[in-house]
């Protein structure tokens, strides 16, 4: 008996956008071949990259399609008429620590831009799944090589001097309980100051208004 081959049908094309889409803003057309290619997720990879400027973000992170203007809840955001995907430009979190021992605070001086060569309290951003706790004791176990303990939460700041990005500074308050202070990381020196003899070049708004508040906080 003569086997009878059954062809199987080609997967049919599907679309999560449209595949032919134009933008009225600028006549263009915008023609998409194959199924979405981001996996979920990567396009927020993709666009929390550091912008100093909104004007820098042109085109979709996520289709390519050149971004609109539109007002979304309240504020006007940059949007995909393609996918709809919208740009929230929020600001980055990051933690750091105000150590003191023997009257003199623990800073470290940046080895990379932004302000490379200024002082700095020991600080970073959040990474994903991160507490601001333990970001606090990564960043200054990465930086000084120092083992600290949190001793409360000092303040949290706002920063708008970084190049990068708008960042929210979470302080806490801590104390070395293990270790040698060793520069690492990102940075190229670490030293203990005076509080009378803090330097003049210290690195981000926030990481100033946070030594400024906690001199203060002593003579009160």
């Amino acid at each position: 008996m003569q086997k009878i081959k059954i062809k199987k049908p080609k997967s049919r094309r599907t679309w999560t956008v449209s595949p032919v889409t134009r933008v009225k803003e600028s006549g263009k057309v915008y023609e998409r071949k194959g199924k979405h290619p981001r996996k979920e997720g990567e396009e927020e990879l993709l666009y929390t990259k550091y912008l100093r400027n909104e004007d820098d973000y042109k085109y979709c992170p996520r289709c390519s399609s050149e971004l609109v203007k539109k007002t979304i809840d309240h504020n006007l955001r940059k949007v995909c008429p393609v996918c709809k995907f919208v740009l929230y430009r929020n600001p980055s979190p990051a933690s750091g620590i105000i150590i003191e021992k023997e009257g003199e605070i623990l800073l470290v001086r940046r080895k990379f831009n932004p302000y490379m060569g200024d002082w700095s309290l020991p600080a970073g951003f959040i990474e994903y799944g991160e507490s601001p706790e333990s970001c606090a004791l990564r960043e200054t176990k990465e930086e000084t090589n120092l083992e600290v303990k949190l001793s409360s939460l000092f303040k949290v700041y706002s920063g708008s001097d970084d190049p990068r990005t708008r960042a929210i500074l979470i302080v806490y308050l801590g104390k070395i309980v293990g270790g040698e202070p060793l520069p690492g990381d990102d940075a190229s020196e670490v030293k203990f100051f005076s509080k009378e003899n803090i330097p003049s070049n210290i690195a981000f708004q926030s990481h100033r208004q946070a030594l400024r508040d906690y001199l203060s906080a002593l003579k009160s």
